[in-house]
């Protein structure tokens, strides 16, 4: 079967770019998206320029952590006077009965998301492999990233369900709970035990948010998780089931003219 290893949230903080390196390094992880938004985006994207070649870098497209790139006065529904997105918590505070549980200025986000996508093409040097959805989602917001994934030809990671016979997206073994409950995560034995039933079927979605800890990611909602999922990738064992059950590991690029 083909698996199809990602690690999400690239560059939400520094701490979670060295983990996600680390399991581009030493596990099964080839598929990646960049916070182009955030203020480090430049240094994290050298840090990861020596692996572009055999992984594929998308972008995450983010309405909810750090700075918007285009500023309060241009997107002004999005963010606080200061730039910083409105959090999860605030924005679905603002989804009502009267909006239809989705208050989102579509044309506003899509201005927005453009410029994160073209900041990622000035950074990177061509487009992105994949766009991704993060956090916040709402069917506007997935509107909006369908249209710019068609207007950059670009895939857009959700249409994985487009291939025969795949498994989508798991990520089975989270507890989204308190860091005491993270640390009980086993998402190694998940994968061992196939939970998720890839060795059945030809394709697979793993999404895993591999990292470090530092303060700024403490701060994440996501935080203890990162560890414990890098720790998994980078565990010999995993490898060895990779091996054993002849998984062949893919990217968005080796899938993008079947799901384009």
């Amino acid at each position: 079967m083909k698996l199809l290893v990602q690690s999400d949230d690239y560059g939400i903080t520094r701490g979670t770019a060295r983990g996600t390196i680390r399991a581009i390094q030493n596990g099964p992880v080839r598929n990646t998206g960049l916070f182009a938004n955030m203020p480090w985006a430049e240094e994290v994207t050298g840090w990861i320029r020596p692996y572009l070649e055999c992984i594929s870098f998308g972008i995450d497209l983010n309405m909810v952590n750090g700075p918007s790139v285009l500023g309060y006065s241009e997107v002004p529904s999005l963010c606080h006077e200061n730039g910083m997105f409105l959090n999860i918590r605030e924005n679905r505070q603002l989804d009502n009965e009267e909006n239809g549980r989705d208050h989102v200025d579509s044309e506003q986000l899509y201005r927005e998301f453009r410029a994160q996508i073209e900041r990622y093409i000035s950074l990177v040097g061509n487009e992105p492999d994949y766009v991704h959805p993060h956090a916040y989602q709402t069917k506007k917001t997935e509107a909006v990233i369908r249209k710019l994934a068609e207007e950059y030809r670009i895939p857009y990671s959700m249409d994985f369900a487009k291939l025969n016979d795949a498994v989508l997206p798991s990520m089975g073994w989270y507890s989204f709970g308190t860091m005491e409950q993270q640390l009980n995560e086993e998402p190694l034995n998940y994968l061992l035990e196939d939970r998720a039933g890839y060795l059945h079927h030809e394709y697979g979605y793993l999404i895993t948010h591999c990292g470090e800890l530092d303060s700024d990611t403490l701060h994440l909602p996501f935080n203890i998780c990162r560890l414990r999922d890098l720790e998994a990738m980078s565990d010999p064992r995993l490898k060895q089931w990779i091996d054993q059950n002849g998984i062949e590991l893919i990217t968005f690029r080796d899938i993008r003219n079947q799901i384009i």
